[in-house]
């Protein structure tokens, strides 16, 4: 059976904690969060009365961090923690606790996708973000893109083998997944906003959920382009920043290409984000069957670039 962690750290765990550098990434972000906010969330997956789980979900939670980081497998999360003091010191692990194993580590992540907890973890950490005034608020960037999903694409007349992913076109070809939306910060690049859908799903019908209400202006490219929703953006006192759109009797007035230049230039910052999360978070397939565990794995990808991107903003990298 596997032990409680205890928490009490020896001469040996104190000579270890002093070979991690006090500027090791894990470090500045340990020390930047206070995750006594996240227990209380993450507590709600144990029944209280039925005995304590035998390691924290903080603890837990801040694997399944480590895990997106440095792109590990379930069994490449146990062993590198096993074998790295940083990983350790991150998780408040003496050199005695024993390592949750890959078991544990798949059901707390199971568990955490049931209890669809993704969303409620990244608003608390966007709240110590904003407490530390990193959030912005000059405007909102909305864009989505394609990821594809993990098995491979049905044949035609089989079953499709992920029920929540669909097809759509993309250019002359099909493509079969889902859709990730998101909402950045203008200024500061933060991800204020992260949404699943399967592929078939217009971004369009997204908008209003990604518009967070508290923004000075909306950035967003031609697919969000409708007259009503620019009237309204307006008369909330949300300047508009949305990419006109040529319509069949009514092409575009030169002011309003100007006008798109400059809206193209503010929200490419929102691509930039995108591209991130492709090349360093492996956003561009998703890694499970359905749409629960891959939008509680989605929000995690979108905690763990927040977090980065504080060190950023606080030039602490």
């Amino acid at each position: 059976m596997v032990g409680k962690q205890s928490g009490q750290m020896g001469f040996g765990d104190l000579e270890a904690t002093g070979r991690v550098p006090e500027g090791h990434f894990l470090k500045k972000i340990d020390r930047q969060i206070d995750w006594r906010a996240f227990q209380k969330i993450l507590e709600s997956l144990y029944h209280p009365t039925q005995g304590r789980p035998s390691h924290p979900p903080v603890m837990m939670f801040k694997a399944l961090l480590l895990q997106q980081w440095y792109g590990l497998s379930d069994p490449g999360l146990e062993e590198a923690i096993c074998d790295r003091l940083s990983f350790q010191r991150f998780l408040g692990l003496s050199l005695t606790d024993p390592v949750p194993d890959e078991t544990r580590i798949c059901r707390f992540r199971n568990r955490l996708a049931q209890a669809g907890l993704g969303e409620s973890l990244f608003a608390l950490l966007e709240e110590q973000l904003q407490a530390k005034g990193l959030i912005v608020r000059r405007g909102s960037l909305i864009d989505a893109t394609l990821v594809k999903a993990q098995p491979h694409p049905p044949r035609r007349g089989e079953a499709s083998p992920d029920p929540d992913a669909d097809w759509t076109r993309r250019g002359k070809d099909g493509h079969f997944g889902y859709k990730v939306h998101l909402t950045v910060d203008q200024g500061s690049g933060l991800i204020r906003h992260l949404a699943l859908t399967s592929a078939s799903v217009s971004e369009s019908h997204r908008f209003e959920e990604m518009v967070r209400g508290d923004e000075a202006a909306v950035f967003a490219d031609g697919a969000y382009a409708k007259d009503a929703r620019k009237k309204a953006l307006r008369s909330r006192g949300i300047f508009c920043g949305i990419i006109n759109r040529p319509w069949r009797y009514r092409p575009i007035t030169e002011n309003q290409k100007r006008r798109n230049k400059f809206y193209s230039r503010v929200r490419r910052a929102v691509e930039r984000v995108f591209g991130t999360l492709k090349r360093h978070y492996g956003m561009e397939r998703c890694r499970y069957v359905g749409g629960v565990r891959n939008r509680c794995h989605f929000w995690l990808k979108g905690i763990c670039f927040n977090l980065k991107k504080m060190l950023v903003l606080q030039g602490t990298t």
